[in-house]
């Protein structure tokens, strides 16, 4: 089952590409950089049949999204689309974050506790707590799956763009951010951490780190899920409805 409704939105001047499928209580998604909102379409039968709404946007400078530049200026950018996404402006919503999209949502959570009822981070990209920064890299994988995505779209001229942008968010996300790592104590919303079999040892460490400073949290590690929720979509998101009831 793929997505059953696209559109955009048109926030601060910028468009947002939106896909849905399903009725029922949104679970928003938010893919990790140098992908987009179709990593997420092979979980939507399962996520549907569980009596959700799939809502999964293309993150900012990717796939038909336009771009917003600095992380402070797309945890409010995505604090606009909840806004929009939402029942109502006043409801909080569900939200799955991989990779980036993980820090995305878990930032959103600490800004802004009331809008976010629950959370799951699949291998969510941290910063330091503390020392020197650390190498920051673009996985092989994520370079070709953002080259395929430019192909498939057709905005070449744009998304040549966002492989600079991916490279400057994960060179911030590199720097320790201990400010960022206090202000996780606001966050309110049930947590479901899961570390799949692509964490390297350090972000293995930043998972332990992030446990301890959200409560309540869950954790749990797929060792095997070597391409993370695509190794198998229909029990990842039958862990995610699980979680999310």
């Amino acid at each position: 089952m793929v997505f059953s409704a696209i559109h955009d939105l048109l926030i601060d001047e910028k468009e947002v590409r939106v896909h849905s499928n399903g009725t029922g209580r949104p679970i928003l998604m938010l893919h990790d950089l140098g992908s987009s909102a179709a990593s997420w379409e092979h979980m939507t039968a399962e996520v549907v049949a569980a009596g959700r709404e799939v809502v999964a946007i293309d993150l900012p400078g990717a796939g038909h999204s336009d771009a917003v530049e600095g992380l402070a200026e797309q945890v409010h950018h995505l604090h606009e689309v909840v806004l929009h996404v939402a029942p109502e402006p006043t409801d909080p919503i569900d939200l799955v974050g991989h990779g980036f999209g993980g820090y995305l949502a878990v930032s959103l959570a600490a800004t802004h506790p009331e809008q976010v009822s629950g959370l799951v981070l699949e291998d969510p990209t941290l910063p330091p707590r503390s020392g020197p920064p650390v190498r920051a890299r673009m996985p092989p994988a994520m370079a070709v799956s953002g080259a395929l995505t430019t192909l498939r779209r057709g905005r070449l001229r744009e998304n040549i763009g966002g492989f600079a942008r991916a490279r400057a968010a994960l060179d911030q996300l590199a720097q320790a951010d201990a400010a960022w790592w206090g202000r996780l104590s606001r966050v309110t919303a049930p947590t479901f951490i899961i570390g799949t079999g692509v964490a390297k040892a350090g972000d293995r460490a930043l998972l332990d780190l992030l446990e301890t400073a959200i409560v309540p949290s869950t954790r749990t590690d797929l060792p095997d899920a070597r391409r993370g929720h695509l190794s198998d979509p229909d029990s990842f998101a039958a862990m995610v409805v699980g979680f999310l009831r």
